[in-house]
């Protein structure tokens, strides 16, 4: 397995045995079913241009061509203007009765969708990796407000189960204000929640804009690296800033929400006056706990004893203080050191990200604060709002070069004052993956930890014909997607430069391979379906304008007249060379402008 994955890292490997392997089915399916009626095969090829291998096998030569963009089956009597002996015409396919050509040019696309269907069964079977439903709740969001909290456990929706994050993103994203009945696990228990997603305006990654369903939750989860306020319940139990929590007592700690869930639930108090209020009356004397923390590299155990006068005195001066924030719940008032900044990253003064990096200089950001809040985002508890807020900062400004954002923010210093910056940066001018004039803001910083995620779980079917079923479901959901997006191109909604040719179907076998090998056939089944679908289309040259002439000549009752068909094959050939012109200059403009 190690040996193909090195094999497959190899972007040009990689796509060299995706698109050979795809286009081989696709040809293949041609090649079968004229064989079947009879029809002479005179050429099987895979690739084009000069020939790098063939042998022969009866009538029919096959050969390997040195460029893998495509291949194609050169029948017998396929040539309008080519004169047939009689002797041979029950061998040509100009000669074949209508049903049968029509036959022979959709099996292409045919087997293309059984090749998706095979691959998809066969990932079915072995195991598809899946993002677990547990969800991480953003501030003031509609999950927020309608009781989800950070942990919870989505188990259906509408009665009807929820599997992996795909499904419910597609659920509630298909679901503007629409009310979604929820039952969820939280802590154990069962329980349902009613929520309405809010209808937002959205553009995806074709670049077309349609409305969403959005609630406010997210796969990605704060590190139980963490934050320390001086004169804080952690500070006063012998926590450091940046110690990473891995256990409390025997229970593993992976997340930040999970010592929240500890501290709400444990210790039934959801702010530090709460507690600070429960320790006073002495609720928890037999609720002493262990932590296990990582300091500098090495393991270190607090144990938590609330019979120590040090903490009724911490609790009785946090009351006295009436400070505000002692009442902020423990999701806003107990950070994760993912957002402290631990170094800008290195870049020189050529480098395309350095202006935006010395006006944050020089406007006073600097190694060690955490950020706070953000004007417009208010608190920050999670990077996911920092990332949305650039996303969204640059929208409506009409790109052009030296343009400027003001940012107003607050970082909280080592010594745990908070200090407000007030920052001019440049924004960047350049393209996004549409190849569109878009503006930048940049943030070329490093974070002292990372933001993590619950690892895949894998989910197999039951049994072959489960497999099968989930196989067959995935194709079609495929098809529509393919069908979707053909639909937008030619109605405008997607302009043609977000086409892309033979080197960015290479980017994305690169890409899938280094996902490993399911990941990579995957990716194969998607792009085997998309090519059965685009042959589909009823183009002169492509399989589906040959399907349409058949329609017509069945109908016509005769062959069309071989001027006609001569002209429409002329039509199609300049049209795939258009084709081909278009996506070879938008592949070639995404690699002079991303590099």
């Amino acid at each position: 397995m190690d040996i193909l994955h090195s094999i497959l890292s190899n972007t040009i490997i990689a796509f060299i045995i995706l698109i050979s392997i795809v286009v081989f089915v696709h040809e293949l399916g041609h090649f079968l079913a004229g064989k079947a009626f009879g029809i002479e095969v005179e050429e099987f090829s895979i690739g084009f241009g000069p020939k790098a291998f063939s042998f022969k096998k009866g009538a029919t030569e096959y050969r390997i061509n040195w460029l893998p963009l495509g291949g194609y089956v050169r029948f017998y009597g396929s040539d309008i203007e080519q004169i047939i002996p009689p002797e041979k015409k029950e061998k040509s396919f100009l000669y074949a009765k209508v049903h049968k050509r029509a036959i022979v040019s959709f099996a292409g696309p045919f087997a293309n969708f059984i090749l998706s269907f095979i691959v998809m069964t066969f990932i079915y079977l072995y195991g598809v990796p899946y993002k677990p439903t547990v969800i991480n709740v953003l501030p003031n969001s509609v999950a927020e407000k309608s009781g989800l909290q950070t942990g919870d456990k989505i188990l259906s929706i509408d009665q009807k189960n929820i599997e992996s994050w795909s499904d419910l993103s597609t659920k509630i994203s298909t679901s503007p204000e629409k009310m979604l009945s929820l039952e969820i696990e939280a802590n154990g228990i069962k329980k349902n929640i009613n929520i309405k997603p809010n209808k937002e305006e959205v553009e995806t990654t074709l670049g077309n804009k349609q409305i969403s369903g959005r609630i406010g939750i997210t796969p990605i989860f704060n590190s139980s690296n963490i934050i320390v306020f001086p004169s804080s319940f952690f500070a006063q139990i012998g926590l450091q800033t940046g110690d990473k929590v891995t256990k409390i007592d025997d229970k593993e700690i992976k997340f930040q929400y999970e010592v929240i869930s500890y501290l709400k639930n444990n210790l039934k108090a959801d702010s530090e006056y709460l507690l600070a209020k429960n320790i006073i009356q002495n609720k928890f004397l037999d609720n002493n706990f262990n932590l296990t923390v990582i300091r500098n590299n090495s393991e270190k155990n607090i144990s938590v004893n609330f019979n120590q006068p040090t903490l009724k005195v911490w609790a009785t001066n946090i009351i006295k203080s009436n400070r505000p924030e002692i009442n902020e719940s423990w999701q806003y008032r107990f950070l994760s050191a993912d957002q402290t900044i631990s170094e800008f990253s290195a870049k020189g003064k050529e480098d395309i990200l350095f202006p935006a990096q010395s006006a944050w200089q020089k406007c006073g950001l600097k190694e060690g604060q955490t950020i706070y809040s953000i004007v417009g985002q208010g608190k920050i508890i999670s990077l996911l709002q920092v990332y949305s807020w650039m996303d969204s900062a640059t929208k409506g400004i009409p790109p052009a070069n030296n343009k400027n954002i003001n940012v107003k923010m607050s970082v909280l210093e080592k010594n745990g004052t908070l200090s407000t910056l007030n920052c001019e940066i440049p924004l960047r001018y350049g393209y996004d993956h549409l190849n569109r004039a878009t503006l930048y803001l940049d943030f070329p910083i490093k974070f002292y930890s990372q933001s993590i995620t619950f690892p895949n779980e894998i989910s197999k079917a039951n049994n072959l014909y489960s497999a099968l079923e989930k196989g067959f479901n995935s194709v079609l959901n495929q098809i529509q997607m393919t069908y979707s997006a053909i639909k937008m191109l030619f109605t405008g909604s997607i302009p043609l430069s977000n086409l892309g040719g033979p080197i960015a179907i290479a980017n994305v076998a690169g890409e899938a391979a280094k996902g490993g090998l399911i990941i990579f056939l995957m990716t194969m089944a998607f792009i085997s379906t998309n090519i059965g679908m685009m042959n589909l289309l009823p183009l002169p040259a492509l399989d589906g304008g040959h399907l349409f002439l058949n329609l017509v000549e069945a109908a016509y009752g005769k062959s069309l007249p071989k001027n006609i068909q001569i002209t429409v094959q002329r039509i199609g050939i300049f049209i795939l060379l258009t084709l081909f012109v278009i996506v070879f200059y938008n592949d070639i403009l995404r690699l002079i402008r991303f590099h």
